[in-house]
């Protein structure tokens, strides 16, 4: 029996090396889910997180391109709207030509262009404003001529010592120059 006995002293030593094995291997596998499951967390909470910024980078550069957009659209209406009302009082100085007011603005715009100067000049208007102003040269005695090659809806450009010096009193040099401060105004009144 002696044998007998042997083999299982063998066997027991046999198993409990193998349990041995498999409880070493069993604490070194869960150690390395543990690991993995750390890891897994880790590499998820970065991705997350970096998913967040990148949502939160695309929705700001989009919110500030709305915004940019909105801005230009109230811009082109603004814009739309001042040229709108420029158009239309242009259209209206223009049909103030061959009325009974017309002599005396016209009188004014040239007496306003002359104020000051001195010397010969050349008084610049539209064709149709020919006549009316030889008149109202004589009338005021200006020296100088009067040439009708301008193009303009109503108005003069007085031009002295060979065009070196220029006035420009025309309804549209008028409307330019209140052009920038309507738009300026209205952009005050629409950002409120």
């Amino acid at each position: 029996m002696a044998i007998e006995d042997i083999f299982r002293a063998l066997e027991e030593q046999a198993d409990a090396e193998v349990s041995e094995i498999l409880r070493v291997a069993q604490v070194q596998a869960d150690a390395m889910v543990q690991e993995a499951t750390d890891e897994a967390a880790r590499i998820t909470e970065a991705r997350v997180a970096a998913a967040e910024e990148s949502v939160r980078i695309k929705s700001a550069k989009a919110v500030n391109a709305a915004r940019l957009q909105v801005r230009r659209d109230l811009a082109a209406v603004r814009d739309e709207a001042v040229d709108r009302v420029f158009a239309e009082a242009a259209g209206k100085l223009a049909a103030l030509r061959g009325t009974d007011e017309y002599e005396p603005v016209f009188a004014k715009l040239l007496s306003e262009a002359t104020a000051g100067a001195e010397g010969s000049c050349e008084v610049q208007v539209a064709p149709d404003d020919a006549d009316l102003a030889q008149k109202i040269v004589a009338t005021m005695g200006l020296e100088g001529s009067v040439s009708p090659t301008l193009e303009t809806i109503g108005g003069v450009v007085v031009a002295y010592e060979d065009g070196r010096i220029v006035r420009r009193n025309t309804f549209e040099s008028r409307l330019d120059k209140v052009r920038g401060l309507a738009q300026a105004k209205v952009a005050e009144v629409l950002s409120r």
